[in-house]
Parts: C-alpha cells; structure tokens; sequence
C-alpha cells in the first residue's frame, strides 16, 4: 500500500478528475472510480493484488448548500 499511498500524494491533479468519487489505485494506476463504494471495490479486486481505495473530497465548487 506505500506504493500506491505515495503515487497518490504525488498526483493532486486526480483532485480535479474525480471530485466526490471513490477511487481505486493498484500501483500507479487508477483502475475503477465511482461514486458507489461497493462496486469500485468490485471492479477492482484481483486475487493477487489488494487496492487502495480512497474518497476524492469535493472542490468548494461542487459544494452546493
């Protein structure tokens, strides 16, 4: 998980492409998104390979009151 830990601090730009979405990192590639948590995992769930998964926070802009 380091690996993909440290891939993912060095690529703030993911920020922009995903807001509010689940992403799914397996070395130093995104390999399923989505807003339901469930099904990113699904998708990218391979036996030899655990993902991490994180949740792209929202822009100010997509923040609606």
């Amino acid at each position: 998980m380091d690996k993909e830990n440290n891939w993912l601090l060095s690529h703030p730009e993911l920020i922009a492409h995903y807001p509010g979405e689940y992403i799914a990192i397996v070395g130093e590639s995104v390999v399923a998104h989505g807003k339901d948590f469930k099904a990113v995992l699904k998708e990218a769930e391979r036996p030899d390979q655990e993902p991490l998964i994180h949740k792209v926070p929202l822009t100010d802009k997509e923040i609606v009151v």
